[in-house]
């Protein structure tokens, strides 16, 4: 059954996404009519959305309602952002850090597990990014942290899936360093030597998870594992090329666009289509994994809109980007819209079984 009582966090974290989106096509040049909050379009998607799911994932396991005040605290400042009050919006995001952290804190000391201690590291990073924003208002010194935050979260909870695999304790150590090295390079200025130091850790990531994620077996099956290798094998090419950006490209506003988005939609949100049919139909307590051959054509819009976006930047063809925006929202809404109808479809097939 469905847990009814988790749909507003999720409803509202997809309301950050969609006004997210719309921000992104008014920031590349789509009139949206929406310019109040276009500035604020990276920390909506990141905090706004990508926060406060990560927020209801690991929360609902604890089955302390109390703690629901993050995602909505994290969602929550789409409202403030929408009447124009940036900076109560920026606090709000903080808090949510704060309070995710402590949860990812307080999974460590339970555990004692590695994986705890890498998502609290992710954690402490939106953190750090979301008071740098409020402090300083410049999204560029948040934004390396932001990835640390993402790339953190994710990977542990990719390392948390290879438990079963026969990957050598050793080699998983190796791992931590790479996610270490990144976060040294943020520090050490990350807009100077530091991001090439962050770029050969995300190369040495990428072709870590490419030589011991579950992709080798998962490709050779077929429906939903075969589609989530395909995601995962995509998102970590994304995430090698982010790190080659990092070592060739300039500092010029196009370069920063291209790292910026080879990141966040290549990698984090391939990550998100992999996970997708696992996590969100999990959110709400069902615990069918929904899949349809459909999924792909919107894996590849997705990888498509990137890859013209970067090409793009590089040429400086701004028509290629204004379509690229598209082809990513088309390809994202569609997704989540495909995602809700089968997960509704089977949940109404399964309850007639009952």
């Amino acid at each position: 059954m469905i847990n009814f009582s988790r749909v507003p966090f999720l409803f509202l974290a997809f309301v950050c996404l969609l006004l997210g989106l719309l921000t992104g096509l008014n920031r590349i040049g789509w009139d949206i009519l929406m310019v109040s909050i276009t500035p604020h379009h990276g920390a909506i998607m990141v905090g706004g959305f990508l926060g406060t799911l990560i927020s209801l994932e690991k929360i609902i396991p604890l089955r302390r309602k109390v703690l629901y005040i993050f995602p909505v605290m994290s969602g929550g400042s789409i409202v403030l952002f929408l009447v124009n009050l940036p900076l109560p919006a920026f606090l709000f995001l903080v808090l949510a850090a704060t309070g995710l952290s402590a949860v990812f804190l307080n999974y460590f000391l339970k555990e004692r597990n590695l994986i705890y201690l890498l998502m609290l590291a992710g954690g402490l990073c939106w953190l750090t990014g979301n008071v740098l924003l409020m402090t300083r208002k410049f999204y560029p010194l948040a934004f390396p942290w932001w990835l640390g935050f993402a790339l953190c979260i994710i990977t542990s909870e990719r390392l948390e899936l290879m438990k079963f695999l026969p990957v050598r304790e050793p080699t998983k150590r190796l791992l931590v360093v790479f996610l270490g090295l990144y976060i040294a390079g943020v520090l050490l200025s990350f807009h100077g030597f530091g991001q090439t130091i962050s770029g050969i850790a995300l190369i040495a990531i990428a072709l870590w998870l490419m030589r011991n994620d579950m992709i080798g077996i998962s490709i050779k099956k077929d429906q939903l594992p075969r589609f989530v290798a395909v995601a995962l094998l995509a998102g970590y090419v994304a995430m090698l090329l982010t790190g080659i950006f990092f070592l060739v490209l300039n500092d010029q506003s196009m370069s920063y666009d291209a790292i910026v988005h080879t990141f966040f939609l290549g990698f984090v949100f391939s990550m998100i289509f992999a996970h997708g049919p696992i996590i969100l139909p999990g959110v709400l307590g069902i615990s069918l994994k929904p899949y349809h051959p459909i999924l792909y054509a919107w894996l590849i819009l997705l990888h498509l809109s990137w890859i013209t976006r970067i090409a793009g930047d590089i040429i400086l063809q701004h028509d290629m980007r204004k379509v690229s925006a598209v082809l990513t929202v088309l390809s994202i809404l569609c997704y989540f819209a495909t995602i809700a109808t089968l997960t509704i479809v089977s949940q109404r097939k399964h309850a007639k079984v009952l």
